[in-house]
């Protein structure tokens, strides 16, 4: 069986995963919903009705194809920003934000097609839903027709899709700890009720303000008169308490599926005849998330994970390194030099004059007329580029690190020292992580925080399920990740320092360094080998 087929086997399986998990999680819920109605009404007396808990189960079929779709726009990689400069539009505003992540996505048609069937899903699932959930009998006056039904649908459908997405839930973070899927889950839990409760109170309000704009201002009959009517407070409280559980489907099937997704694929057994192969073959692949699973796999054998003692020792056993050592260190480390260099680029608009050598502090930059916003498109793929890649170049460094690490004792032909890529372009490229990545939170920390508007936190406030608008909002323009990312980086050039010693001094004098001078490459080896950093 080649690669494609057992990585097309591996998705499917995760996904049959996350249908089981989901199905578990939706049962939960349903219980719980119709437990906390009212004892005399029809949704309690539901828990002991077969026919109701049919339709529980019909709901969750239709939630379905909300949870596929939601699987045809997962990605490793955040959609590229969208920069305006005549419009004011910086990659983190909301603008660009709702036109890039919402609508365009990666400006192709397939993509625009997916955005589109996801939001077709919403729309049909919420309908559908509303429907089968409302109580059997009473009086149809006490019931919302059939045009509220409707339009509150497809309003909580879209506004479920529009913050899923533009929140960049569909983008995968592999965690550095992989906990049992129960213990996950269960720290999700309030996020996911918070996110069901708030929603369907949102949507409301549009909702009822869009269904009298359609209503028909001519006279009707009162059998005509019954589809346009809300059906009073009985039937508000009813279409909010059904949207409550439809919510729930589709949040849940969100966690589940960035749960099941990240969680790590073994790409080879450790008895594998050629356990290599398939990690090569994975590198290549189109898909993000697949490449991903690879760096992180790569990462954990790197780092000798338990069972993966002959995975990394197959590594280094060609003595010319082409089927293991190469072509690893060549993707990762063009990786990291592509990081650094897009971090790179954005440093001189952001030292302003200091740029030129004229003398000026750091921290005296050139600020842009938009209260602070990022200058140039520059700053906006650099902070793009600390938060989309963030995990794969984690995954990179940890990887690199670890095999140049486990080569001091385990390279019996000297595969590391002796080709090109070797411990020289690791620990060069180790540095010029470190270097850019500490330049770059200096300078951009400097950048006083532009105040939100008032559109932008009620925007934030809808599409966040309630919460209230914080400092990690688009205006803010260095988030966690930079940070994290830097002690990643302090910490795999650790691991190099720590094995090797003083002898990287003379390593180091032979290879250029990727940002800065030489001189400047010596000291900043230096700090690690005297523990200063």
């Amino acid at each position: 069986m080649g690669t494609d087929a057992v990585i097309q086997e591996c998705s499917q399986w995760k996904l049959l995963g996350v249908a089981a998990w989901h199905l578990a999680l939706y049962l939960l819920g349903a219980t719980v919903w119709r437990a906390a109605a009212a004892p005399w009404s029809q949704h309690f007396l539901g828990l002991f009705s077969f026919r109701d808990w049919l339709l529980s189960l019909l709901v969750y079929a239709c939630s379905l194809a909300v949870l596929y779709t939601q699987r045809q726009v997962l990605t490793t990689l955040d959609v590229p920003p969208l920069y305006v400069s005549r419009l004011g539009w910086g990659g983190k505003s909301w603008p660009s934000l709702l036109i890039s992540r919402c609508i365009i996505r990666r400006r192709k048609l397939r993509d625009v097609a997916d955005v589109a069937l996801f939001y077709a899903a919403c729309c049909f699932s919420a309908c559908a839903g509303l429907y089968l959930l409302q109580p059997a009998g009473g009086s149809s006056s006490s019931k919302a027709g059939v045009q509220p039904l409707l339009v509150y649908g497809s309003t909580l459908g879209l506004l479920y899709g529009i913050g899923y997405l533009i929140r960049g839930k569909n983008v995968l973070s592999f965690p550095i700890l992989q906990r049992h899927r129960y213990f996950r889950i269960k720290q999700r839990m309030r996020a996911l009720v918070k996110s069901s409760l708030v929603l369907p109170s949102l949507a409301l309000g549009p909702a009822a303000a869009l269904s009298a704009l359609l209503a028909p201002a001519a006279a009707m009959s009162q059998q005509q008169q019954q589809r346009y009517e809300w059906g009073g407070a009985a039937g508000v409280l009813g279409l909010w308490r059904a949207g409550l559980l439809c919510c729930y489907a589709w949040a849940a099937g969100g966690h589940m599926l960035e749960i099941v997704f990240t969680e790590r694929v073994a790409m080879a057994a450790d008895d594998d005849p050629q356990p290599t192969a398939p990690l090569l073959a994975a590198l290549q692949h189109t898909d993000p998330i697949v490449q991903d699973w690879c760096l992180l796999d790569l990462a954990a054998v790197a780092e000798g994970a338990p069972g993966a003692r002959s995975r990394r020792a197959a590594i280094f056993a060609d003595e010319t390194g082409a089927n293991g050592w190469l072509p690893i260190s060549r993707y990762c480390l063009a990786e990291l030099r592509d990081f650094v260099a897009v971090l790179a680029g954005a440093l001189p608009s952001l030292q302003g004059a200091a740029a030129a050598g004229s003398g000026v502090k750091w921290n005296a930059l050139q600020l842009s007329a938009a209260g602070g916003r990022p200058a140039s498109s520059a700053q906006d793929a650099a902070l793009w580029h600390l938060q989309a890649r963030y995990c794969r170049v984690v995954a990179c460094m940890r990887a690199l690190s670890g095999l140049a690490a486990a080569a001091f004792t385990s390279d019996r032909y000297g595969v590391l020292h002796f080709s090109s890529p070797g411990l020289g372009e690791v620990l060069a490229a180790q540095l010029g992580v470190v270097a850019v990545l500490t330049a770059f939170t200096r300078h951009s920390s400097s950048i006083p925080v532009r105040p939100a508007s008032a559109a932008a936190r009620l925007l934030q406030r809808i599409t966040s399920g309630g919460s209230a608008a914080g400092a990690g909002g688009p205006q803010q323009h260095v988030d966690a990740a930079a940070c994290a990312l830097l002690d990643t980086a302090k910490t795999c050039t650790y691991r190099l320092t720590n094995t090797y010693g003083e002898v990287l001094m003379s390593v180091a004098a032979k290879q250029p360094p990727l940002v800065g001078t030489a001189a400047e490459a010596q000291a900043l080896l230096a700090s690690f080998l005297a523990h200063q950093e």
